[in-house]
Parts: structure tokens; sequence; C-alpha cells
């Protein structure tokens, strides 16, 4: 899984990220043909913080998910948008997300999260998510406005 990752376009711009979850829901729900061709039709990236998540988490996938979802990356229909801190490092994504805004994590209170959403805010990227409980809230939605990207939880039409 790691050299597919690894084997992705890395980019400083897309106008759109996706959230671990997103990526895994629509997979496990049976949306891979609606993610791939907005994938295709757009400028979409996932950030080297969530493709990492990703690596961490795909032996644990139920059923085919971790087929598809190798699939789904092997097209190579996102690219890489890096980011410098890792998931784990739970001082460094407090950093990262603090030293961009130190009121984002009362906004975003899980760091892990808000890191995503602060990768979305720096590249003006619309955010792509399933998480309800941190990045789809109407606090993060509104902070978001604020910086003219969305928050969303579906694929836009």
């Amino acid at each position: 899984m790691q050299e597919i990752v690894d084997s992705l376009d890395k980019k400083e711009r897309v106008d759109y990220l996706l959230d671990t979850c997103f990526v895994l829901y629509n997979l496990e729900k049976g949306h891979a043909k609606n993610l791939i061709s907005f994938c295709k039709a757009n400028s979409v990236g996932m950030s080297s913080f969530n493709l990492s998540e990703l690596v961490h988490v795909h032996h644990h996938l139920k059923g085919t998910s971790n087929h598809h979802l190798r699939d789904f990356l092997k097209q190579k229909v996102v690219c890489c948008v890096p980011v410098s801190v890792n998931p784990g490092d739970r001082a460094g994504e407090r950093e990262y997300v603090s030293a961009f805004d130190e009121k984002l994590l009362h906004i975003v209170p899980d760091a892990s999260d808000a890191v995503l959403f602060v990768q979305a805010l720096r590249v003006g990227a619309n955010v792509l998510t399933r998480d309800r409980h941190h990045v789809f809230t109407a606090a993060a939605e509104n902070y978001a406005h604020s910086h003219n990207i969305e928050v969303l939880n579906e694929i836009p039409r």
C-alpha cells in the first residue's frame, strides 16, 4: 500500500481535499465509481497525513474494502498534498494547527481532524468529509466560509 501512495503525484494546490473517512465511506457503500468519476473531473487530493492514515488502517478494513481502496489509489485520480506533520504525533498535530490559528482547536477539537482542515484552508480547497463530530459541523462550516471554502459531506453534483 505504501508503494501505491508513494507513486501518487504531489501537488501544492487542489480544489478538493478528501478526508480518510470520506474515502472509506464511499468505497464501503459501493460509491467507488461516483468517487472516481468526480476525482477524474476535478482537481482532487489527499493530504500526506490522510494518506498515511489509509496506509495504517487498510489491513483492518472489512470485506473487500481493502481491495477497493487499493484499486482506487492505483487509478491515480487523487494526488498527494504534502503536510509537514504525521499521524500519531499529537504534539506536532497541535503545533501545526495552532501555528495556523490558535482558535481553531476550539472549533475542530480533534487535532488530527484539524490537520486536514488547516491544509484545506492553506491551499484553498473544499473539504469532503463524513466526520460529523469535528469537521462537518456548523462552527467549522462557518469558519471555512469565512476563508472561502466549503465543508461537504457528499460528492458535489
